[in-house]
């Protein structure tokens, strides 16, 4: 079918070849169907550009963590893991008498703290299941450098492991036996699983989701619609709509006559269940790093027991974590000297697992009513008192502090360490 000559004109100047309610004479110079179904403030190009500029898949790392779920799941994690304490021990207790256990704890390098350090480790491998640092020898003695998941390629073969970096002076190839890193879960083999890529298809969907949510925001500001009539138009009747639906789509209050009507189109928020979208696509980002319900503000989740979620934040999310760091600390970074010495290292979870204050102090006079933690021990490591210089203090078994000279039934004497010279 040949188009005609008013067909072909008007295709050359971008006419939309889509059908409109609104109806078109043969005269020449009439406008051609505007398309104003968005309601929008500006022109078509420009709210086409900024939509296509947003992401609507998730194909990088980066990417993924710009949705709110996921940076919260990923980063709570990571904060946590650089709110804890690292200490060395062995089977007799703490050992903090070799540099290193210095440097790993507090000073990594010298532009972080092992808070900082330790926090962006865990945030890398949370993401993207695997962390690497560079062990190197600076001015000061041993420093840890984070290398850049941007900047990292690791290869991994069926026994064997190397990663390619390109640092700022070029690419580099690093051995195992020049690396510090920790990976997250893999599938029976040595490359791990990529968090991100397994949670990819919900990611997408919450992509889509705050995309569309934005539309319709704006709809509910100035709601979309279409101009239909019934009659014929003439030149001047369409330029005059043309006249009113440019004012509208500026803002402005259009006046129709000759029985145009607009009719609303679109829906607002709430039939469009976006809060409940919203909560089912956060609870599911929640279920991928095992973040327990209340813990991300979902409503169906038990806010007043605190103290079990907590538990279960820890024993599902942090502590699998953690347990692969102490490991790649221990055998990675610890010289085999002090590992025959059974010196391992350990992320203190002690504090967030004895639940609340109430619970504590319950705990506390558990432990030293029993025998099993002595006075300095519980002041100092739990509650973080200066020690008390006393062989006593030292002691868990020695003798409770119970002021027995106080208790007329009984008429006992004052405890050692209460008697007063």
């Amino acid at each position: 079918m040949i188009p005609l000559l008013d067909e072909h004109a008007s295709g050359l100047v971008g006419s939309d070849p889509a059908p409109s309610y609104m109806a078109m004479g043969s005269a020449t110079g009439r406008p051609a169907p505007s398309n104003v179904t968005d309601g929008r403030f500006f022109g078509d190009d420009t709210w086409t550009s900024l939509v296509a500029a947003m992401p609507m898949e998730a194909n990088t790392a980066e990417t993924a963590a710009r949705v709110a779920a996921v940076f919260f799941c990923v980063s709570i994690i990571a904060e946590a893991v650089g709110s804890l304490a690292l200490e060395f021990k062995d089977d007799d207790g703490i050992r903090d008498d070799f540099p290193l256990a210095n440097v790993l704890a507090y000073e990594p390098n010298h532009l972080q703290t092992g808070a900082e350090f330790w926090a962006a480790m865990a945030f890398t491998c949370v993401l993207r299941g695997e962390a690497f640092a560079e062990p190197t020898v600076g001015v000061d003695g041993l420093e840890i450098w984070p290398l850049s998941p941007l900047r990292t390629t690791a290869n991994w073969g069926e026994r064997s492991m190397s990663v390619d970096y390109a640092s700022e002076t070029g690419m580099r190839r690093l051995l195992p036996q020049e690396l510090f890193w920790f990976t997250g879960l893999a599938d029976g083999g040595l490359r791990p699983l990529v968090p991100w890529k397994q949670a990819k298809g919900a990611i997408d969907f919450q992509l889509a989701l705050e995309v569309g949510s934005r539309a319709f925001f704006r709809n509910d500001r100035r709601p979309s619609g279409i101009v239909t009539t019934e009659q014929k138009l003439t030149d001047e009747s369409a330029g005059r709509l043309a006249t009113g639906v440019a004012a509208w789509k500026k803002g402005g209050t259009p006046v129709f006559e000759q029985g145009v009507k607009y009719t609303a189109v679109g829906s607002n928020n709430t039939d469009a269940q976006l809060h409940e979208l919203f909560a089912q696509r956060t609870l599911e980002m929640g279920r991928y790093w095992r973040i327990p319900r209340s813990m991300i503000g979902d409503e169906g989740g038990n806010a007043g027991n605190n103290e079990q979620d907590t538990r279960s934040f820890v024993n599902w999310a942090l502590r699998p974590l953690t347990r692969r760091m102490e490991q790649a600390i221990t055998v990675r970074m610890i010289p085999p000297e002090l590992r025959l010495q059974k010196v391992r290292a350990k992320f203190n979870l002690d504090s967030m697992l004895r639940g609340d204050s109430a619970t504590q102090w319950k705990n506390a006079v558990l432990a030293r009513t029993a025998g099993i933690l002595s006075v300095n021990t519980i002041g100092t490591q739990w509650f973080g008192q200066p020690k008390i210089k006393e062989a006593w203090a030292d002691d868990p078994r020695a003798a409770l502090n119970s002021n027995r000279a106080a208790d007329t039934a009984t008429g006992g004497e004052t405890s050692p360490q209460d008697k007063v010279e």
